[in-house]
């Protein structure tokens, strides 16, 4: 019992002191290789978007906002991560770092789990080793979807593996707790990363026909009989719980589910173009894909080197076990073929389902790392024997040994891969100007009221892809400001027309000087046609900023804007409407439309207007008119009969001639002088 103590403890303390060494590297590498630059990947920066909106929600509305999170629908992919980087942002503070904890806090619980469970089942040395193993593997240190890209790749990948654990923990369904464990597990896998469900489904479903065809085909044998059925039945409660859990969430998303893999992954062609992305043009490509990723992305040669490792010390210890000095255990029973049959499924029903999808992605495929390296553990205690626990003989301290190898080799390969600069460092100049860029974006948006700007650009590039400019200028600047896509957005080919509408509803166009190359159809698209819409913006926005990057240019150009003030609850008072708009944009643009809705029915009359230019001698009047549209109005102003005053920004006021007063008129209690809803639309405006 001492030595059982001692064991404990002694795991217990190496545990501590890997974690706390993990720990120690990710931050490092964070600090080194990732703080400084802008959320890139396509995936990160709309997950970041999200939780920045989110946190934002929830500092101004309370912690409700996250229950309430749980429960909008639109989610395609996934619904918990944006929650989860929420609450690591309320606890940790700043921004980024404390999302990236979420994948750090998943893979240092995936280790815990992993050990946890080979120690119980296979033995004390296979817990080191399955450790190694993962430690090994090179997905958290992937381009994409690994520790440091804030995704749901790496955090279904580490629940991927914690299902897959409990699963065995729980002796393939035998035990009621660890299957009732499981079933609650696989539902966060399933919140986590929607398509999983496919997954977990189809595993349970191919282990459960296993199952009855053993306690058919092997009925005489009562004990044998018993225990599939039993496995049959936990298996079932397990499913039933995560069924329970998820259908509600999967039914409230079905549409936004249905459009991303139906229509992009099933009907429509985006997924031949993903494919051609990394080289797939055949069905050998296809085929070969995702085993060629896992070996050669995910698994790496570190870990091919640890398992060929424990394979032979798990044959030595056999050979060496032969002697008649050496009592073993007999172990004759359905457990290692169930094992095996397992880890095999849950290798190749992704494998599986992911070669189907002609989309492909080098991402997705590290799901099944730790799958394998529990399959590499199970195949390495089965080739070592059971040898009795009266003396320690050498082949169980081989095998501890090794393992031991392993595990410090799996420590060394994380140190080595914390140790190197990524591929952006070299970027490291254009990287900080994008973000500075980044920035600018935001001030200027929020200099000029745009809470929801449009961002059109003539490249798909995450440098300017609008999740990444709100994230990234959420973190430099603390101010949430959303960018949504117009043009650029998507990788289809468009006609001129609809792109001339995509660049007119804009409220930003980026266009660089980087060549309109590449698979992409909206690159073939708008060779033909991007010197129209260089010209268009030219004629009707104005140049707002020009940056020299190393290898190309970016002008920004942004649509002409006037600010108001002197609203009053959303709304137009007596006492009129201020506006603000630089002598740039007024000398190009010489009138300033205003739109919006109106209650014709609670004003005396259709208002009259009036307003005035402020120069050195004092208010000067300028020519405006008030039109009634259905039940909208509409305002210009025009200042093209009129010299504008010398000074930066030109400042006018409008007054109108007539108003209502809710109280009055039996509305409400409101007292105030009111005229029309503040305008949806001001616009300067040839």
């Amino acid at each position: 019992m001492q030595m059982i103590l001692n064991r404990e403890h002694f795991d217990r303390v190496v545990l501590f002191l890997a974690v706390a060494f993990q720990a120690l590297l990710f931050y490092s590498f964070y600090s080194r290789e990732i703080a400084w630059y802008p959320p890139l990947n396509y995936d990160q920066a709309v997950f970041l978007a999200d939780t920045y909106r989110l946190q934002e929600e929830v500092l101004a509305g309370g912690l409700g906002k996250l229950w309430s999170a749980l429960w909008t629908t639109g989610h395609f992919s996934e619904l918990i991560l944006p929650i989860e980087g929420v609450v690591a942002g309320l606890v940790l503070g700043g921004t980024r770092l404390p999302q990236l904890c979420v994948n750090f806090l998943a893979f240092i619980a995936l280790q815990t789990v992993a050990f946890t469970l080979a120690r119980s089942v296979w033995g004390r040395s296979s817990g080191y080793t399955v450790l190694g193993l993962i430690l090994c593997q090179m997905t958290p240190w992937f381009w994409a979807g690994g520790l440091f890209d804030f995704r749901l790749d790496f955090s279904a990948y580490c629940l991927y593996g914690i299902w897959v654990c409990s699963v065995i923990r729980s002796d393939l369904f035998l035990d009621r707790r660890w299957a009732i464990g499981s079933g609650l597990i696989g539902a966060v896998l399933v919140l986590t990363r929607f398509v999983t469900v496919v997954y977990v489904l189809g595993v349970c479903a191919g282990f459960a026909a296993v199952c009855v065809t053993v306690g058919l085909i092997w009925r005489a044998d009562n004990d044998l009989t018993r225990r599939m059925w039993r496995r049959i039945c936990q298996l079932g409660l397990s499913i039933v719980i995560l069924v329970l859990i998820v259908a509600p969430f999967l039914i409230g998303n079905w549409r936004a589910i249905n459009d991303y893999y139906v229509l992009n992954h099933v009907v429509g062609e985006e997924k031949y173009v993903r494919a051609a992305e990394f080289g797939v043009h055949d069905l050998v490509g296809n085929l070969l894909f995702y085993p060629r990723s896992i070996v050669y992305d995910h698994l790496g040669s570190a870990f091919l080197l640890a398992s060929a490792v424990a394979l032979a010390a798990g044959l030595a210890a056999r050979v060496l076990a032969r002697s008649p000095a050496i009592e073993l255990e007999q172990r004759r029973d359905e457990t290692f073929p169930l094992q095996i049959i397992f880890l095999l499924a849950v290798i190749f029903g992704p494998l599986v389902v992911l070669t189907a999808d002609i989309a492909k992605s080098p991402l997705v495929a590290g799901i099944v790392g730790v799958p394998v390296a529990l399959l590499i553990v199970a195949v390495m205690a089965r080739l070592a024997p059971c040898i009795s626990d009266r003396r320690p003989m050498f082949p169980q301290k081989l095998v501890f040994a090794c393992a031991m190898a392993i595990f410090a080799f799996g420590l060394f390969n994380q140190f080595g891969q914390a140790g190197r600069h990524l591929p952006e460092f070299a970027q490291r100049r254009d990287l900080k100007l994008l973000a500075e860029f980044d920035n600018w974006l935001v001030d200027y948006a929020t200099e000029h009221g745009l809470r929801d700007p449009g961002v059109s650009s003539d490249v798909i590039s995450a440098w300017f892809f609008p999740p990444s400019i709100t994230a990234s200028g959420y973190e430099g600047t603390g101010q949430f400001v959303e960018f949504h896509g117009n043009l650029g957005s998507g990788i289809m080919g468009i006609e001129e027309q609809e792109a001339l509408a995509l660049l007119a509803k804009s409220d930003f166009a980026i266009f660089t000087t980087l060549p309109k190359a590449g698979v992409y159809p909206f690159y073939q698209k708008i060779a033909q046609y991007g010197g129209h819409l260089k010209a268009w913006a030219d004629e009707n926005m104005l140049v707002a900023r020009t940056t020299a990057f190393d290898n190309f240019i970016a002008t920004v150009y942004a649509r002409p804007s006037a600010t108001v003030s002197g609203l009053s609850g959303g709304w137009i008072t007596s006492d009129g409407l201020s506006i603000e708009a630089s002598r740039t944009t007024l000398q190009r643009f010489r009138k300033i439309r205003f739109f919006g809705p109106a209650k014709y029915s609670w004003l005396p009359k259709v208002p009259t207007v009036s307003a005035v230019i402020e120069t050195a001698g004092g208010p000067q009047i300028v020519f405006a008119s008030f039109q009634r549209l259905d039940n909208n109005y509409e305002i210009l102003v025009d200042t093209s009969s009129m010299e504008l005053p010398p000074s930066e920004d030109v400042h006018l006021h409008l007054k109108f001639d007539t108003f209502f007063v809710p109280k009055e008129i039996g509305i409400n209690g409101d007292a105030r002088e009111l005229v029309v809803p503040a305008p949806t639309t001001v616009e300067p405006i040839r």
